[in-house]
């Protein structure tokens, strides 16, 4: 069975379909244990055909999507302190998590207007890149602070801090924990500013999620950009304190 959900491993935000083709290619198991392994995830509705020897993500995905949604805890305790937020800043308000050493937009508000933002609900965000992975980043214990920076950051050459020490990023972190939130314009949309605060549990030092606002400059040039830091970090409060 491990070896059959991995095969959901080789889609993403660049790889929509596969092919039976491409999956035997990376995989390098013959083209009968893929076809059974495919069968099953279709059987399963995690895998759909949409064209001769292609595939995508099936309707089970969407019906576990919207259980999701019912059920974790971030968004029962935060969906109307976020709606609020929102209403009153009408900036986009995010709720972000780790999911295996990969951060994920998990709840989106947005207010009327509609920002043109690259990373939306469920699509995997760089590693301490934009304000709420760097939030989620450096509220993690020291252990795991140093397994993400020597294992998923300095690793990978796609990521914006590959070319950074280890001293460089602890600094990095260091600020933000003693500052309580993270500001950050255009690192993942130009033009888009955000202000993330950590949600942390009564009595914990490790960030569960974060929270973050999210606007262009028109929209912040009616702010008082101090009031807005302070409602991110009453309202990530609020949250955890709903836990």
């Amino acid at each position: 069975m491990s070896k059959t959900l991995a095969l959901l491993d080789f889609f993403g935000p660049d790889s929509l379909q596969m092919s039976t083709e491409s999956i035997i290619e990376r995989t390098g198991m013959s083209k009968a244990t893929v076809y059974r392994h495919v069968k099953d995830l279709c059987d399963a509705g995690l895998l759909t055909r949409v064209e001769s020897g292609s595939y995508s993500l099936g309707p089970r995905i969407i019906e576990l999507d919207w259980m999701m949604r019912q059920y974790d805890p971030i968004l029962i305790a935060g969906r109307d302190l976020m709606l609020k937020l929102a209403e009153e800043t009408r900036l986009a308000v995010f709720s972000s998590m780790f999911y295996d050493d990969r951060i994920i937009n998990t709840h989106i508000v947005e207010p009327s207007e509609t920002f043109a933002f690259h990373f939306g609900r469920g699509q995997p965000m760089p590693l301490f890149w934009g304000a709420q992975s760097k939030v989620l980043v450096s509220y993690q214990n020291g252990r795991k602070l140093q397994k993400l920076f020597k294992e998923k950051i300095v690793c990978d050459p796609d990521n914006p801090c590959h070319g950074w020490t280890w001293q460089e990023f602890s600094r990095a972190a260091k600020k933000i924990r003693k500052d309580g939130y993270c500001i950050t314009t255009g690192q993942l949309t130009e033009g888009l500013t955000g202000i993330a605060a950590p949600i942390l549990p009564r009595g914990e030092r490790e960030a569960v999620a974060s929270l973050c606002v999210l606007g262009d400059d028109s929209r912040f040039a009616l702010l008082n950009r101090e009031s807005v830091i302070e409602r991110v970090i009453e309202t990530a409060q609020s949250i955890a304190a709903n836990l």
